[in-house]
């Protein structure tokens, strides 16, 4: 945070004075101007958007090769909830998120957040894919099915509401920790949020990438909610993409490049408030849109070739055996319980077919007890988790179907 009140010219707000009687540790506030900005794109911001565009393009387009698309969406949905919730320095896995019994508060709220982004996308749906259908009370209800409410840690996170106080941004000094960034206060920031609802259901000033990444800054400066901002900010990119008609399925995890790039993301939005620096934020943004597009892309990829060569395998198998293929690939950790409601077979069915499937080496038992036992499919989840430097590229991926597919035909 600069000291004093002075920000560059173009900075798209300014500082002001806390109110006296306030008891924060901080003495001044930012309070950002209303969208939408003037930005002059700079040419590599131009050239960003056209590559990102085209993994985007890339990426919707997959879809058209699957024959159903919930074989992969449930897993990508909690992969983007995993990488959210580590964004926020949790530890929490997607298997984590799908065991049985006890589970901690981090893994209730990732699962929160795979549950608020599948009932997102499917009211966006249900309603039509369209920017004015986003809405400030759909910001509230996704915060709301996020956090838990009167957590014992920590302040009330106040569920679906918008903060009635002040709030800041803490960063670490080594030896403490000192106010990073002060949001504006509540009364503005409500008045903002009804601004960025306006913007945010117009047809916008911007290509509508440059636009999200507009919407992204304003929702995260703005800091409407006590806490969670970071979360619904991230869904909200997301569903943005699917109500400006770029993606027809939430199939994207922008939060795995957040969390590998945290320090420059908060760096980049500070200095777009501090400096108006928006070209190098939106180049950071697209950037990152490109990376990940291609990154699920690939991993959709991996998935999908896994499910073809287990129809192959398993032609001839048992039906029971067949069902639970399918099922391994949006439920990839479960018991011989679950397996049984899954497949809507019986439980020595199920059973049976967990037998066969761990024999071979597509099921492996994780919890080493003789009862309520739990079984994990290592080369699905091996798929989704592989560091992202492990993955082949769309590029190599897509030559090596073109390879298989001559062999087949000579």
């Amino acid at each position: 945070m600069k000291d004093g009140y002075l920000v560059d010219t173009p900075a798209p707000g300014v500082y002001r004075p806390v109110d006296s009687s306030s008891n924060v540790p901080f003495s001044k506030f930012y309070k950002p101007n209303e969208l939408p900005p003037d930005i002059e794109l700079s040419d590599d911001v131009i050239q960003a958007y056209g590559r990102a565009m085209h993994s985007l393009g890339r990426l919707d387009g997959f879809w058209s090769e699957i024959e159903n698309p919930e074989t992969v969406f449930g897993l990508f949905v909690y992969k983007e909830a995993e990488q959210s919730s580590q964004v926020e320095g949790t530890r929490v896995t997607v298997s984590d998120m799908y065991k049985e019994g006890e589970d901690s508060k981090d893994v209730r709220e990732a699962r929160n957040y795979a549950s608020a982004l599948s009932k997102a996308a499917k009211q966006l749906s249900e309603t039509g894919r369209f920017r004015e259908n986003l809405s400030n009370e759909l910001l509230k209800d996704l915060h709301r099915e996020l956090m838990e409410k009167g957590r014992t840690d920590e302040e009330d996170p106040l569920p679906g509401e918008f903060r009635p106080s002040y709030a800041w941004i803490d960063e670490s000094t080594g030896i403490g920790t000192r106010v990073r960034f002060p949001p504006p206060k509540a009364e503005i920031a409500a008045s903002r949020m009804e601004n960025f609802e306006e913007y945010m259901q117009s047809e916008g000033a911007y290509p509508d990438l440059i636009d999200i990444g507009i919407l992204h800054y304003q929702i995260e400066t703005i800091h409407p909610f006590v806490d969670g901002n970071g979360r619904v900010g991230r869904l909200l990119i997301v569903l943005l993409l699917m109500a400006s008609d770029i993606l027809l399925h939430p199939l994207f995890y922008l939060s795995s490049y957040i969390r590998r790039n945290r320090d420059e993301y908060t760096n980049r939005l500070l200095a777009v408030s501090e400096e108006g620096e928006w070209n190098e934020w939106l180049l950071f943004f697209l950037t990152g849109i490109k990376e990940q597009a291609n990154e699920a892309f690939s991993r959709a990829k991996l998935l999908l070739h896994l499910h073809k060569q287990y129809q192959e395998e398993y032609a001839d198998a048992r039906p029971s055996v067949r069902a639970l293929l399918e099922e391994v690939f949006t439920e990839p950790v479960f018991t011989a319980n679950r397996a049984s409601e899954m497949i809507d077979m019986s439980y020595p069915a199920a059973n049976q077919a967990i037998s066969i499937l761990e024999d071979d080496g597509v099921l492996r038992e994780r919890t080493q007890k003789e009862r309520y036992r739990e079984f994990q499919a290592d080369d699905v989840l091996d798929a989704l988790n592989k560091d992202a430097d492990e993955i082949p590229s769309p590029e190599a991926l897509i030559e090596e179907e073109e390879n298989r597919f001559e062999e087949i035909t000579q």
